[in-house]
């Protein structure tokens, strides 16, 4: 039978999926399709159909993703593999997907419902779960924030939802910056630097890279205030805005020694700001040279 085999290059991970069945991905993803990486980071086996005689009586529920509608995904663990249930957003608590992924974090098992004898592998929620735990195996975060890059400088923007992301994206773009994403970035550490990276979305963009130079949490207010944050404040307050599964003390200690480097060498700041082009110049004017 025909394998069929998908190279993605995403925030500098390389990634193969392959399958017996036709991949299929969503358009979020095509300018990160490459021919042939030179090394892969992780391997994705991909089959259609769920696997048969799962029970999950058996295994520890470790961490869900809930609201008070519906599940989003849950993850199990099994000796020494993690199990995740992915649900259906459009169909109330309806299995989506079953992915297994192996010790190392490098070798996953993808299960999807195939139509005609094709199959989605990375259908949402399963980008974001697999990217996570991607960074997990290097000096590498994923946050929800935005990033506007002058061709010098790299700003990030994260807050709540409704703070602001896409609208000081959107006036940092009219001043001549280029996005690298409003909503879900990957942060990597290399060559005594940070770099801020696109991830796939649900449109089409092609893959961005910029450095980065400094991390405002933000939000609206009256008039546009700014302020340096420290230690531990700026820690805890830019690793809340990152993507992360709290149940494992291990890689918990990680990430915390990932932002305390993080907001070490990259300065933070807290900013309300009003939406109209005067923020740009208020933060030229402010942050530190």
């Amino acid at each position: 039978m025909k394998a069929h085999t998908l190279q993605l290059r995403i925030a500098e991970f390389n990634i193969e999926l392959t399958s017996t069945s036709k991949l299929e991905l969503d358009e979020g993803y095509d300018h990160f399709i490459v021919k042939q990486s030179p090394y892969i980071n992780i391997f994705i086996a991909c089959f259609a159909g769920f696997p048969q005689g799962l029970s999950l009586k058996s295994n520890d529920l470790v961490f869900e993703a809930t609201n008070d509608q519906q599940k989003f995904y849950s993850i199990y663990k099994q000796s020494d593999r993690l199990i995740f249930i992915l649900y259906n957003q459009k169909k109330i608590n309806t299995v989506q997907q079953i992915g297994y992924l192996d010790a190392s974090f490098s070798h996953w098992k993808i299960f999807s419902q195939g139509i005609n004898g094709v199959i989605q592998p990375m259908v949402y929620p399963m980008g974001p779960i697999l990217l996570h735990y991607i960074t997990l195996q290097s000096d590498a975060a994923m946050m929800h924030a935005s990033c506007a890059f002058d061709g010098i400088n790299g700003r990030l923007f994260s807050g709540f939802s409704g703070s602001g992301k896409s609208t000081i994206s959107k006036i940092w773009a009219d001043a001549g910056s280029q996005i690298i994403n409003d909503d879900r970035l990957i942060i990597r550490y290399q060559q005594d630097a940070y770099y801020v990276y696109n991830t796939p979305m649900y449109y089409s963009d092609r893959s961005k890279k910029a450095s980065l130079n400094s991390i405002f949490l933000i939000s609206h207010a009256p008039e546009n205030k700014i302020k340096r944050l420290k230690g531990a404040e700026a820690i805890t307050k830019v690793m809340a805005f990152s993507i992360q599964n709290n149940f494992d003390p291990f890689w918990v200690e990680k990430r915390l020694e990932f932002f305390s480097k993080l907001c070490d060498q990259i300065s933070v700041y807290s900013l309300g700001f009003v939406p109209n082009e005067n923020v740009v110049k208020f933060i030229l004017e402010n942050e530190l040279k």
